[in-house]
């Protein structure tokens, strides 16, 4: 049988969790009637509260909170080096990390993430949190407000928000990837963009890079070709023919998804496409999933780990928080168009 949680427990008093955890904890005075109540839903649950809430009597409880909506599609190794970077930066400063997940409906995803971490909150398990995957009308942003609970946020807001954040400048990268290839002639450039529940989700990168990208095109006098693409190969089949079919000049892509990348050169392959004699590829991407890609990729590092362990440092020393920079590693995955090389010698 799963353990009651404060959340019944404030359900079966008529009270808000916070108030349950205040009864525990001695932190505020409670009238003797609502105190009552509430003893009386802790008898009938056979509640017993979290060793966390008893901890934080004595003291704080060193341990941070790391909440991470879990998708189909974002559930792969994408995830982990943001995740690591949060756990190496917490036990750099002696902390725990408590991984705090919610579901994949995206009509219930705000509600639940918002009720899983207001329970986390009155039980008083944590110090803080770091939020991951934020929307561009992340709920959760005004659930730490409202709560006081000290807060980052792994991902840029769109509205105000007193919460800081720590990011990666997808603008400066979007823009990095057209001034290169069109830096090289090239004239017709695609987008394989993020998998279409990024977009119906509204995560902020998804649609940050999307904007970067149309926008750089624009100012360059060039038309924008790009589809959200899922991390497959008959994803990265379908996407390409879709693109080729759209503008059959087609010489670059710019590639933002971390999954994708290794699916795309094995689809280009079967595809009889050469990189980058028939079309130059660059990836916006974390560094180390393009160590084993042949031909050495072109790309703009997503400091992934760094990030992490940012957002940790941000919520022990609080700031304003900020992007961190976008930078361009050029391999051998980008060439010149071959309408514009000049022949062999014979």
């Amino acid at each position: 049988m799963p353990s009651t949680t404060i959340t019944q427990v404030a359900r079966r008093a008529g009270v808000a969790p916070s108030t349950v955890s205040y009864v525990l904890s001695g932190n505020r005075t409670i009238s003797e009637a609502t105190r009552a109540r509430v003893h009386l839903a802790i008898q009938e649950l056979h509640y017993k509260p979290h060793a966390g809430a008893r901890s934080l009597r004595a003291g704080k409880t060193n341990v941070v909170a790391l909440v991470v909506p879990f998708y189909g599609w974002s559930s792969e190794p994408i995830l982990m080096p943001y995740i690591y970077g949060v756990l190496d930066g917490a036990g750099q400063r002696g902390w725990n990390v408590m991984l705090v997940t919610s579901g994949e409906d995206a009509s219930s995803l705000d509600q639940e993430a918002g009720s899983t971490l207001e329970e986390v909150v009155a039980s008083r398990m944590v110090d803080g949190a770091v939020l991951m995957e934020v929307r561009l009308d992340d709920d959760r942003l005004e659930v730490v407000e409202r709560l006081g609970m000290p807060a980052v946020a792994l991902g840029l807001p769109l509205g105000p928000s007193t919460v800081p954040y720590v990011d990666f400048d997808f603008e400066s990268a979007g823009r990095l990837c057209v001034e290169h290839l069109a830096a090289l002639g090239h004239r017709h450039i695609g987008l394989l963009a993020p998998p279409p529940g990024a977009f119906e989700k509204n995560l902020g990168y998804a649609h940050r890079l999307w904007g970067a990208v149309a926008g750089a095109l624009a100012q360059a006098g060039l038309a924008f070709h790009g589809l959200p693409v899922e991390p497959t190969l008959a994803g990265a089949k379908q996407a390409l023919a879709h693109l080729l079919s759209e503008e059959p000049s087609l010489g670059a892509l710019i590639v933002h998804s971390d999954a994708l990348i290794g699916i795309l050169m094995q689809a280009l392959h079967q595809l009889g496409k050469v990189v980058p004699a028939d079309i130059s590829v660059v990836p916006i991407v974390w560094a180390e999933l393009t160590k084993h890609v042949e031909p050495p990729l072109t790309y703009v590092n997503v400091p992934a780990v760094e990030m992490g362990r940012a957002a940790v440092e941000l919520l022990a020393e609080p700031g304003p928080g900020g992007l961190l920079p976008a930078t361009l590693v050029e391999g051998r995955s980008t060439s010149p168009p071959a309408s514009t090389r000049r022949p062999r010698d014979s």
